[in-house]
């Protein structure tokens, strides 16, 4: 991400963010300066000026009729957004959570895009205490990986069909046949069940779709899945090319991809 684009996603608006990378290349400086630096108009400088200085990001320095500026440095205003925004998180959970009545997980719930999905994944992951089944692709689990393995150090059984070559040091993995993972779009979808509890079933897509449940009987076939794909790429893998002669010519290319 560029510098600019960074501080946007922080909350900083274009000039705001313009005008401080400028100070960063040069400083101390006049709003002149700034404005040449930045490329934008001197008066949008000034505006942008005096959000930051309230925001504590830009010092003032007065020399007679001039006043200079200067950014604090990278390390303190990052810090400082960190510490401002996780006391307004604590503020707004405690305030927020007195209102709060719990989702009734008997329903099936629709959950709208990959970023949803994933952080609904990684919440369930995150509040597992005892057992965790994920169906997922390499992809998939670089992105869930360290909360896995957290998972696992706290005590959470944790086993994984994966579609692909990912390396877990720390769980049960069985490996889906690429040629059925293709056939059966493993790679682009993803399975956690949670404590037997809770079932999150999703396309991993940036527009994809998903169903986050606890309807025990939903949960049961998700899990069941699960343990069914796993249970028969073990048989496979033990008996090997004995399964040949009572598989059909599909059941074979899925299997052995030939």
């Amino acid at each position: 991400m560029d510098p600019l684009g960074a501080l946007t996603a922080l909350g900083f608006t274009e000039y705001e963010a313009k005008t401080y990378i400028a100070l960063l290349r040069t400083s101390p400086a006049t709003g002149y300066q700034i404005s040449k630096e930045a490329g934008i108009p001197r008066s949008m400088v000034y505006e942008a000026l005096g959000r930051l200085v309230n925001r504590g990001a830009v010092l003032t320095l007065q020399q007679g009729d001039i006043t200079r500026y200067a950014p604090i440095p990278v390390n303190a205003l990052l810090d400082s957004m960190r510490h401002r925004y996780e006391d307004a998180i604590d503020a707004a959970h405690e305030s927020l959570a007195r209102y709060e009545t719990l989702v009734p997980l008997d329903q099936a719930w629709n959950i709208e895009g990959r970023d949803a999905i994933f952080g609904r994944a990684r919440d369930m992951i995150g509040g597992a205490r005892e057992e965790l089944l994920l169906a997922a692709s390499d992809r998939t689990l670089v992105d869930l990986m360290p909360l896995l393995r957290e998972a696992h150090e706290r005590g959470v059984r944790v086993r994984v069909l994966v579609s692909g070559d990912a390396e877990l040091d720390f769980a049960q993995v069985v490996r889906h046949p690429q040629a059925e993972s293709v056939f059966q779009q493993l790679s682009q979808s993803i399975v956690v069940v949670a404590d037997g509890a809770q079932a999150l079933v999703g396309g991993t897509g940036a527009d994809d779709t998903g169903v986050w449940t606890g309807n025990r009987h939903l949960v049961f076939i998700a899990r069941q899945y699960i343990w069914q794909e796993m249970f028969t790429q073990r048989v496979s893998e033990r008996l090997g090319k004995d399964l040949w002669a009572v598989l059909s010519p599909e059941e074979r290319k899925a299997i052995f991809g030939e």
